[in-house]
């Protein structure tokens, strides 16, 4: 069994940028089976007060907690891709 790398995307309720993140990761699992290698986990900063000020307005931001490499909106497919699969 392979080890998946583990990415959350830190978010909140309504925001509309993470839901293109969202839309970004879905096409990627689409076209490249994403969820074989990687295991998204979605956590919502409000739940948290210190992510809350961390990322308050900066989300939607991804992190890979093994190598705990963030990548911070705004960025496109082709970066999230480069991103996930050159790390």
């Amino acid at each position: 069994m392979t080890n998946k790398q583990e990415i959350i995307l830190y978010t909140t309720f309504g925001c509309h940028l993470c839901e293109q993140v969202e839309a970004m990761i879905f096409t990627l699992n689409q076209q490249k089976n994403l969820m074989e290698t990687h295991q998204v986990f979605a956590f919502d900063i409000i739940d948290d007060e210190k992510k809350l000020e961390e990322y308050r307005t900066s989300i939607p931001v991804l992190e890979n907690k093994t190598t705990k490499r963030k990548l911070y909106w705004p960025f496109t497919y082709d970066e999230l891709d480069e991103w996930l699969y050159h790390l």
